[in-house]
């Protein structure tokens, strides 16, 4: 399995984006989000097990020109890439993340 590095600002993103959530919908609770979170980086820290098999980006412009591979877990759509130390190993780094509501091109 391949060591999973994922960019302070993805946590960030995915923060604001509940944070906003909560905000318009009254029905959502905190406690859910939080859950929801949880889940996503839980499956982030999964990543390195299979990101070699998961399919390059095809939607949005810019992951496209950096070659990023895509990771979609409960609308979430994540940019990775995997990289090779001077060692030989394999290491996915999470470059960036969108979800799905925002996720165009």
């Amino acid at each position: 399995m391949m060591k999973v590095v994922v960019d302070k600002r993805i946590y960030q993103l995915m923060d604001e984006f509940y944070k906003n959530a909560l905000l318009k919908h009254p029905a959502l609770d905190e406690e859910t989000v939080m859950r929801k979170i949880g889940r996503l980086r839980k499956a982030l820290d999964s990543l390195g097990r299979y990101a070699s098999s998961l399919p390059v980006a095809r939607i949005k412009a810019d992951w496209i020109a950096r070659g990023y591979r895509e990771y979609v877990v409960e609308d979430f759509h994540f940019a990775y890439q995997i990289y090779k130390k001077e060692d030989g190993e394999c290491v996915v780094r999470v470059h960036d993340a969108c979800h799905s509501l925002l996720y165009h091109v």
